[in-house]
């Protein structure tokens, strides 16, 4: 995977070695501005922090750069990888467990259907409610973690779900009945799984990287996830077809039974929840990194709210402690610790012989802090990370913690909770992400089906020995594979440039397996249902976090993420259409789910049975045919026929819902026009505008107001466009 991104980063070194990353550049704010924040500041500091402007700004007066506090700078992809490596050893802790976290739940999700119907008896229609009603139980409980995120922190999060989870999971790897299936979805699952799916990971490794650096590690983290997806899928079919059946006897109490592949896989699953519980628990903390040459915009503009720092040196600001009339270094924590790297620089100096040189000197460490700032040089040396213990809530500042508040009033922590929630929503970003959620759920509705009616698609039309989940490995190998390399053939390129036409490459994908409705056909699906998704998936992705409010994260997430809500519909509505559509042959299989293929010959009778147990089932004698047991639904002589292509083609209309929904709140989502410009240019006609259906720039689009929105959120200040 690490050698995936390596190639990707040359590769995006050699595409756009003529062109520039473009640093934001904070426009300056004056006292003015800052006064609008009446929270941070009171009237008593008014007049301080005006003679902190004023001499930031005469100081600036004495030096040549002194209207520009970023200048544009390059930043190679060698760079990348060496600034990489330099982060936080949490980074990596994280990285891990996000590997760990989506083996785990892409594993139970890729089998759960057909574990519930296969071996408890239920019917299509049944499973489709059940996890329909699951995903309604994990959606609440995930807004319930995402604001423990907030107010706790990402450890205790982490570690409490994590001990829940490995109950759940037991249940169902061990559990023989219904009683401990429904216990183990509707409880254990929504309070374990659902707390560690709503972006938990996600939170964390935002704190542990920097702007500059933040696309590679997420890059990274993107890619673990297909990976750790892929490798689940590999898992699943090599232990289908090269498994047997395991029989442990029944004295050994609940841990007694028969466990098929499937189950043994689940159980695989289960070691894999304990192995995250432990690392967690051991090696996972609440730490942010900053670096003072890089940092977010709300760091970089934090002395609007913190005038409590004074700026008190007496050589007119030469102290280092101004830059561009800023006061840096009231934004590192007293309590900051330089940064233990994942990989030390003297061994990034031997893997990197010729490149390292290029990005750090020897001496340079030694003269930061003595030779003048200059924006150009601002990033030619390694970069400065120090990492402090992340404070929430009212941690800092002497405050009491929100959660020892919240112990004391509970209706004063819920009340700070339903205020963050009244922020977030007042904040017009936040609408943007949820209006694409919306928008684009036809077409993620696909996913839907690729995992609730392609497997049992093809297991009861084709046999148990297909390996259904390789094929659906496509997409996973996929998505680990192509996203860098789409990244760096796309860099610069606006955002939705590129989602508009990979929702149209994905929309119209299941015209294949609609037309050759077989392996070959899903597995055409499969690949360009991929090239549609790299286009327009890890750029949303990326796009929304750039609109989270610091701090926040958690809360923006979970409300960005309001698509869910239709989730657990999609489950249903999936099993619907497979009663329908792709009905099973329960007089051909037994309380395992295996066909009763084989023929034996008891007492002189012929009989079809499974690995497991004799069916019941008759093959019929005489003729000039040799008697047979099917192996499949298409071969079990009860079953009624369906047309399985009318589904696909129903998927395929449907998906084109997305492409059509986006390219209408186009104008709204790019964010560059306001209300009152014919309702954020929703409503304009040109041709321009038409062309947009394939993401065409509109002709009045020049730059978005993402660094806009965020310091308006910091200020305080309702988005007057909202």
């Amino acid at each position: 995977m690490i050698l995936i991104i390596i190639c990707s980063t040359i590769l995006q070194q050699k595409i756009m070695s003529t062109n520039t990353i473009q640093l934001a550049e904070p426009t300056r704010r004056s006292s003015a501005t800052c006064s609008s924040h009446r929270n941070g500041i009171n009237e008593g500091d008014q007049e301080t922090y005006q003679q902190i402007i004023t001499r930031g700004e005469n100081h600036d007066e004495k030096n040549e750069n002194k209207t520009k506090f970023s200048a544009p700078a390059s930043i190679s992809g060698y760079e990348s990888i060496i600034r990489f490596f330099l982060l936080p050893r949490q980074a990596g802790v994280v990285l891990l467990l996000e590997f760990l976290n989506s083996f785990r739940s892409f594993g139970l999700r890729f089998v759960l259907y057909n574990y519930i119907t296969n071996e408890y008896g239920i019917t299509d229609a049944q499973a489709g409610k059940l996890l329909g009603v699951k995903g309604f139980v994990d959606i609440l409980f995930g807004l319930i973690g995402s604001i423990l995120v907030d107010i706790i922190g990402v450890r205790k999060v982490s570690v409490v779900a994590l001990s829940v989870a490995v109950v759940g999971r037991s249940l169902l790897a061990f559990g023989r009945n219904t009683t401990t299936l429904f216990c183990a979805l509707f409880f254990f699952s929504p309070c374990g799984d659902a707390l560690l799916g709503v972006g938990l990971y996600r939170v964390a490794l935002k704190k542990l990287t920097t702007p500059l650096t933040r696309p590679l590690p997420f890059a990274v983290s993107y890619a673990a996830g297909n990976l750790a997806g892929a490798l689940a899928d590999v898992v699943i079919d090599k232990m289908r077809n090269g498994v047997a059946d395991l029989q442990i006897d029944e004295s050994y109490g609940w841990l007694g039974g028969v466990y098929t592949p499937i189950r043994q896989f689940i159980v695989v699953t289960w070691v894999f929840v304990v192995v995250t519980f432990l690392i967690a628990f051991c090696f996972l903390r609440d730490e942010t990194v900053i670096d003072p040459d890089d940092l977010d915009n709300e760091d970089a503009l934090r002395p609007c709210r913190t005038i409590e720092q004074r700026f008190d040196s007496d050589d007119g600001g030469n102290s280092g402690n101004f830059i561009d009339g800023r006061i840096m270094n009231s934004t590192i924590p007293p309590d900051a610790m330089p940064a233990k790297p994942m990989i030390s620089p003297r061994i990034l100096k031997k893997c990197f012989r010729k490149q390292f040189p290029l990005v750090h000197s020897e001496d340079e460490e030694a003269d930061r802090n003595q030779r003048n700032f200059d924006p150009t040089n601002r990033l030619s040396s390694l970069p400065n990370y120090k990492v402090y213990k992340t404070k929430y809530e009212n941690e800092s500042h002497g405050q009491v913690p929100s959660s020892v508040l919240a112990s004391r009033n509970p209706c004063r922590g819920a009340l700070k909770v339903f205020q963050q929630v009244i922020t977030i929503l007042m904040i017009r970003n936040t609408w943007r992400v949820i209006m694409f959620g919306f928008a684009s759920f036809s077409v993620v509705m696909q996913w839907t089906a690729s995992e609730v009616v392609l497997p049992p698609f093809l297991e009861r039309r084709y046999g148990e020995f297909i390996p259904i989940y390789t094929i659906q490995s496509i997409n996973l190998f996929g998505c680990l594979v192509m996203p860098p390399i789409v990244g760096a053939l796309t860099t610069g390129t606006e955002d939705f440039q590129i989602v508009m036409p990979g929702l149209w490459i994905m929309a119209c994908s299941p015209i294949f397996i609609a037309l050759f409705p077989n392996v070959f056909g899903a597995c055409i699906w499969q690949l360009v249902l991929t090239i549609g998704e790299v286009l327009w998936s890890p750029r949303q992705d990326s796009w929304t976090a750039s609109l989270a409010p610091t701090g926040m994260e958690g809360l923006f997430f979970a409300i960005g993420s309001a698509r869910s809500i239709l989730g657990p519909l999609g489950d249903v509505v999936m099993g619907v259409m497979n009663e329908k559509y792709n009905t099973n042959c329960l007089d051909c299989r037994d309380q395992f789910g295996h066909f009763c293929q084989n023929l034996s010959n008891t007492n002189g009778s012929l009989q079809c049975v499974s690995v497991q147990e004799s069916c019941g089932l008759f093959p019929p004698a005489g003729g000039d045919t040799e008697p047979t047991c099917p192996t499949t639904c298409l071969e079990c002589p009860t079953w009624e026929p369906t047309d399985p292509s009318a589904f696909w083609f129903l998927l395929m209309l449907f998906s084109t819902l997305s492409p059509l929904s986006v390219w209408f709140f186009l104008p709204f989502l790019r964010g560059d026009r306001d209300r009152n410009d014919g309702c954020y240019g929703v409503l304009k006609v040109s041709k321009r505008r038409l062309l947009g259906i394939c993401g065409a720039m509109d002709e009045a689009v020049s730059s978005y107001d993402h660094v806009r929105a965020h310091e308006s959120f910091e200020l305080g200040v309702v988005d007057p466009s909202l």
